[in-house]
């Protein structure tokens, strides 16, 4: 069966608007997609599929413009650690079916929730570098979240604020790491869900020219409009988007 022009719809206008974040703050593109299109009654599976085909073609070119802002030692291990923590995302998205959707909804909501209280509340004195213990638990972390619904965004944003480097080189690396975990996770993916993948894929395929043209226009946004209160109003509407996503099955009685 193939989606309905109402769906089709509904999912050109969510990854848009997580487009335009994205853009404009450089992240929150899955945070705002994923939980949105489970709250209007799209599969984990099938909104995590969507995401990721979505962002891949914005994530290689980020990681190829700003390649000279790479540095092999800088992106190596975290790299590594995040596909050390994909397959046991995805074998937990795989549980997921199973479940009560009611359920799953909730779950995405409470994760969006403290990826964004996270983001709002922890604040460290930037320096040169992190021990061992915070990169482990950030990128192993961060590659179960990609697997699981393909929002492994949070503990990357969280670790380049930590750090004394530049914005491009900030958004060089978090392009890099996003890019190389691609290529397993969609082996991950195909391992597990086979051909489910085909449909979703192919709708995130068709929906690429609106979800450019929100890219664009975030970027624009974020040039010209204060960064800091963007990032507020980002932050507010992620989190009531993780409230209406917890509450759904008890306000709406699911769907």
């Amino acid at each position: 069966m193939q989606y309905s022009l109402e769906e089709f719809l509904t999912v050109a206008i969510v990854m848009t608007i997580g487009s335009v974040l994205q853009g404009a703050i450089g992240f929150a593109s899955g945070l705002m997609g994923v939980p949105m299109l489970v709250l209007c009654g799209f599969s984990l599976v099938e909104a995590t599929v969507i995401n990721f085909v979505s962002t891949a073609v914005q994530n290689f070119t980020g990681a190829f413009q700003l390649w000279s802002h790479i540095e092999a030692r800088d992106v190596t291990l975290p790299a590594i650690l995040r596909c050390v923590g994909l397959p046991l995302g995805t074998l937990a998205l795989a549980a997921t079916p199973n479940l009560d959707q009611d359920l799953v909804k909730q779950i995405i909501g409470v994760v969006l929730l403290v990826s964004v209280l996270m983001l709002v509340s922890v604040r460290v004195r930037p320096r040169d570098s992190l021990g061992y213990g915070w990169i482990g638990l950030t990128f192993i972390s961060s590659g179960f979240l990609m697997g699981f619904a393909s929002i492994g965004g949070a503990p990357m944003v969280m670790y380049v604020n930590s750090l004394t480097w530049s914005a491009a080189k900030s958004r060089a690396f978090m392009f890099f790491c996003s890019a190389a975990i691609m290529p397993f996770m969609a082996c991950a993916l195909i391992w597990q869900f086979g051909e489910q993948l085909l449909k979703p894929a192919f709708l995130a395929v068709l929906i690429l020219p609106p979800c450019l043209l929100g890219l664009w226009l975030g970027l624009t946004l974020g040039a010209r409009l204060d960064k800091d209160r963007f990032r507020r109003l980002s932050y507010g509407l992620l989190l009531v988007v993780a409230i209406a996503t917890i509450l759904s099955p008890v306000v709406f009685n699911g769907r």
